[in-house]
Order: C-alpha cells, then structure tokens, then sequence
C-alpha cells in the first residue's frame, strides 16, 4: 500500500532541507497529503524582564513564519500542496504523537550527525524511529 500522509519534520538546517526535498519528491511520486512539522523550543526560563520574553517571542514567530513560508512555496513550486503545523515541546514526542494522532503513515526526518548527540543521549531521529507507530524515513 502506498504512503497516503506523510510527515515531514521541518527546522530550516541543512539536514532538515534535504528531508523536506525527499518528501516532496515522494507526496508527488504516491500523490500523497504532506505536512511539515516544525517544533518551536521553550522560552528562556530565566529571562530578566518580560520585555526579553516577549522579544525571543517575536523572534520565534517571525522564524518560524519565514520558515513556513519557504516550505510553502518550495512545495508550490513542486505541485504539492503542503499544510505546515508549528508545535511547542520536546521535537521527538511531539513528532511521534503527531503523528499518531494524525493517522500519518510515514514521517520523514534529517539526521543531524552531531557525535555527542548520536552516540551518548541519541538523536531525535533516532528517537522517533524507536517511538513512532509508523515507518520512519531518516535522510542523510
């Protein structure tokens, strides 16, 4: 059966982009629906005034607003119509319950390389691989 919903999980990296490309190319090759996830972190705990908040506030939408926006309009370039979603919290959990939730039949991530990472905590690829209900596509 062919991949019918893809998730693909977006952050404007290098590793990130390439993912992105290679669920374009499969949503067009299975005329699949494609959405693009992109996790937006906490705000800083200790900020000295809410002046600073409400700053690294701006900064996070105006990013992730950009974000979307290229994602968009590379996809339209594509044929593909694309739904972006931007989610707070922990990028592995909230991919792999998204997911879930969404009835996505394959998600579709970069993989960073960071050695640390990889190899003592494990990735969020890896960790989505380990979680996720359905297929996980890690592009390198």
């Amino acid at each position: 059966m062919p991949f019918e919903r893809i998730l693909v999980a977006i952050d404007g990296s290098e590793a990130s982009n390439r993912a992105f490309g290679k669920a374009l190319e499969l949503a067009a090759l299975a005329k699949a629906d494609l959405t693009a996830l992109a996790i937006e972190g906490p705000l800083p705990a200790y900020a000295a005034t809410i002046a600073e908040v409400d700053e690294v506030k701006r900064e996070k939408d105006l990013f992730f607003d950009a974000l979307a926006s290229r994602a968009r309009e590379q996809a339209a370039r594509d044929g593909i119509e694309l739904t972006v979603v931007v989610r707070a919290g922990h990028a592995a959990e909230v991919i792999s319950s998204f997911a879930a939730e969404g009835g996505y039949d394959l998600i579709v991530l970069g993989h960073k390389g960071h050695f640390l990472r990889d190899h003592l905590l494990g990735s969020t690829a890896d960790r989505v691989a380990e979680h996720a209900a359905c297929p996980v596509m890690i592009v390198r």
